[in-house]
């Protein structure tokens, strides 16, 4: 076996200037190209179907607490016998790997996998503690982008995983537990490529034998080339070409009668999969939970509400590791999401013990709540999202990765990315059809009133895109109304000014091409401009497609019920240095004594 990674902690390293891109395929997503239409409109036919009241989870029998808690002990090598809870059962501290977000850039992927599936040594106090790889692995939510197909899955997560697993020294023979909970991208698939990973399988013939070895070590050439098509957006062309051979497929499948051929099951070689549903509960410990709750697309099923509040009076005052698919707090404000998940469960940071544990932001956040704890994990491989730029939230993070001065200087890329069609080309095309219409006014007053009528709807658009926050939405119309302006008569001054500088060419033409990036730009400074305001963040980190700040979460859960906790990370994953660690906590759920709670009442002000 190879021996453990010293960890360090990162401190106050400089993040790079220049990060390293993905040259393997399956490239990362590109959410402003063609291909990312395909997710988008998954997300429709889902969102329809559910809408119709046509659930995937009809199929689903969840196990009871201690029918999963018999399986995990299982494939431990426990006999489950008489055990109440996995601590018990392993006699020993229990690790838990969470990881979320995952499966989008292969190369990322696969060094999130290396990160994941190792073993570190750290100096705490006056000896080394040693982070075995987890008992558990559990995924927290997106397990792969646009979609998770099973045949995505396979490309972006299964494959890379399983070349690091089967590197030499990297298996120990021992059997271990995989554990997950569906994100939204999940749900664009209706379940079936999760159902294929996580879903228990009752026979060991069921298993996928996949024993080709992949040479995981790739040339310089190879990478030369894969950097080479990706910026002549070669990955798009091809994405596109497979999008219509698979609907050519399936519309040949339709007329024929036939099924279209699809994977029978998903492996990572040493996990096993332990759950009948999208949902379930697992004792950890005597007075400890984890619960893994799935929203669907919109909110929590009688089912799921049925089953998580017959837990809740079966255990009573029991902690909770509550394993979400969206956080609760999100860039320090309230997240429905969230907040709703844990209404449905009955569930409240001030009343409960509750470690809040989720993805779906992908970065990293720790937010203590009193008694309880807000945590958010999800550097798994996705594109980075940055954290909360200005300040004033109400419960401000204790850590943050990347911080609030990092995500401001990368915000700053984002207008140039944009322009340079870097996130692909679909503002570009969306902007040149608007000036098309402009142009097929004709008369000057016409061509006038259609650049407002224009102007209006770019202000709606731009509105939708950042005034979800009521508490903010005067700013945002603030910010909103000149952008408008500037995008709806953009082509009408192009018009104008074109002739003046480049007489000999055609003006609506070279006016169309000019508006298409100069607007590609402008909106840009506006996704800017609302992020560092703190109005809307997600967009702007979109459209930079950020391959950095990936990391993991290793839990270990000791005897006496606490839990400590390290996360593991690289500022680029693709970089020959690191990893380090980024945090380090421990969570125990103690409720703060009077004395502690008044002295915190007194600390805050105008108390």
């Amino acid at each position: 076996m190879r021996a453990p990674f010293r960890l360090d902690p990162r401190g106050n390293r400089a993040a790079p200037l220049v990060f390293k891109q993905g040259a393997h395929p399956p490239y990362a997503v590109r959410w402003y190209g063609i291909t990312s239409l395909f997710g988008h409109f998954r997300n429709f036919i889902a969102s329809a179907i559910a809408s119709e009241s046509v659930d995937s989870r009809d199929w689903m029998r969840p196990l009871g607490p201690n029918d999963l808690l018999a399986n995990a002990l299982r494939v431990l090598g426990v006999d489950p016998a008489g055990k109440t809870s996995l601590q018990e059962g392993l006699n020993r501290p229990l690790w838990i790997d969470f990881v979320a977000d995952t499966g989008d850039d292969r190369d990322v992927s696969h060094a999130v996998g290396r990160m994941i599936f190792a073993e570190y040594a750290i100096r705490e106090g006056d000896a080394d503690v040693v982070l075995p790889r987890g008992d558990v692995l559990l995924i927290g939510g997106d397990t792969a982008y646009p979609v998770a197909t099973a045949d995505e899955i396979q490309r972006r997560v299964v494959a890379p995983w399983n070349e690091v697993l089967r590197e030499e020294g990297r298996n120990d023979g021992r059997a271990r537990v995989l554990l997950g909970i569906p994100g939204n991208h999940d749900w664009y698939d209706g379940l079936d490529g999760f159902g294929r990973l996580f879903r228990r399988r009752p026979h060991a013939d069921d298993r996928p034998h996949d024993a080709a070895k992949v040479d995981s070590r790739r040339s310089h050439r190879a990478r030369t080339v894969g950097l080479v098509a990706r910026q002549l957006h070669l990955d798009e062309v091809g994405g596109f070409l497979k999008l219509l051979s698979d609907a050519w497929k399936s519309v040949s499948a339709f007329f024929r009668g036939s099924k279209v051929a699809r994977r029978r099951n998903l492996a990572l070689d040493g996990y096993e999969p332990i759950q009948e549903s999208s949902f379930w509960a697992l004792p950890l410990a005597k007075d400890l939970d984890v619960w893994g709750v799935d929203r669907q697309l919109g909110r929590l099923d009688f089912r799921q509400r049925t089953f998580f509040l017959d837990r809740k009076h079966d255990t009573g005052d029991t902690r909770v590791l509550f394993i979400a698919p969206d956080p609760a707090i999100a860039l320090g404000n309230p997240h429905e999401p969230g907040t709703r998940m844990m209404s449905a469960c009955k569930l409240s940071f001030a009343r409960d013990r509750v470690f809040y544990l989720s993805g779906d932001m992908h970065h990293y956040e720790r937010r203590p709540l009193g008694a309880s704890l807000h945590v958010i994990s999800g550097g798994g491989g996705a594109f980075l999202h940055g954290t909360r730029i200005e300040g004033g939230e109400a419960h401000p993070a204790a850590c943050a990765y990347p911080d609030a001065a990092e995500s401001r200087r990368l915000v700053a890329q984002v207008p140039f990315r944009l322009m340079f069609g870097g996130a692909g080309y679909l503002v570009h095309v969306a902007f040149a059809i608007l000036a098309s219409v402009e142009f097929s006014a004709g008369l000057w007053q016409l061509f006038r009133l259609t650049s407002l009528l224009v102007a209006v709807g770019i202000g709606f658009a731009l509105y939708g895109i950042a005034g979800h926050n009521r508490d903010h939405r005067v700013k945002v119309l603030a910010v909103t109304v000149p952008f408008a302006g500037v995008l709806g008569f953009m082509p009408w001054g192009l018009v104008h000014w074109i002739p003046h500088v480049v007489p000999l060419l055609e003006r609506d033409t070279v006016a169309m091409l000019a508006y298409a990036f100069l607007s590609a730009f402008v909106f840009g400074l506006y996704l800017m401009v609302v992020a560092i305001m703190g109005l809307e963040l997600q967009q702007a980190f979109t459209v930079l497609g950020h391959p950095g700040f990936k990391h993991f979460t290793r839990l270990r859960l000791s005897p006496d019920g606490t839990i400590d906790a390290w996360v593991i990370g690289k500022d680029d994953p693709l970089a020959d240095h690191g990893p380090w660690l980024i945090d380090r906590f421990t969570w125990t759920g103690a409720r703060p004594t009077q004395d502690a709670a008044r002295a915190t009442r007194a600390s805050k002000p105008g108390a």
